[in-house]
């Protein structure tokens, strides 16, 4: 693993979660919109703490979704999922994107993005339009581009975490915190 990442712990089970936890729940939950049969991608970028945008990946609005009716398009043209990242053949929109087409203007916020699968460079370089300070990721989409997209977010100053929240801790937060004597149960 490229020693730049930082690993982020998931707290106890029965504890609430932190900030980092809160917004990768919800980044799992956004991925479960996504339409792709490979990947399912979810993104929440969030700025002193608030959701400022979401995206799930998918084909865009005014395309015809084949993989919601039978396979992906690349694996009706004989192409392999693996064989084909970075052809060009894909018609699905990143969930960073999609995420960043739901901002505003946002003047001088800092932003963290928090994304189930790490972005791929190209989804890097547009996020870095966007004053990104901070990347949280569930898990690595491609070893091949990881470096190189690496190299960039250092350059350009953004602090880089993985946080691969478990899927007990993450049903755990789901359920949330026991209240015990009407008040929350100590952390």
């Amino acid at each position: 693993m490229d020693p730049r990442i930082k690993i982020l712990n998931e707290c106890q089970l029965g504890c609430r979660p932190n900030w980092d936890e809160y917004f990768m729940h919800l980044a799992i939950g956004v991925s479960s919109r996504a339409t792709c049969h490979n990947v399912q991608a979810g993104t929440v970028i969030v700025s002193d703490n608030q959701i400022i945008g979401t995206g799930y990946n998918g084909a865009p609005g005014k395309i015809k979704n084949n993989c919601l009716i039978t396979r992906c398009r690349k694996e009706l043209k004989g192409l392999k999922y693996e064989e084909s990242l970075g052809s060009g053949e894909c018609i699905g929109v990143h969930s960073e994107m999609n995420a960043l087409g739901h901002l505003t203007k946002l003047g001088n916020r800092k932003i963290s993005v928090y994304i189930t699968i790490f972005p791929c460079h190209t989804c890097a370089k547009n996020l870095l339009s966007y004053d990104i300070e901070k990347i949280v990721f569930k898990r690595f989409y491609s070893e091949k581009e990881m470096s190189t997209t690496m190299d960039l977010l250092s350059e350009a100053g953004v602090d880089v975490y993985q946080l691969d929240i478990s899927k007990e801790r993450n049903d755990d937060i789901s359920k949330g915190r026991k209240v015990k004597f009407g008040v929350w149960a100590e952390d």
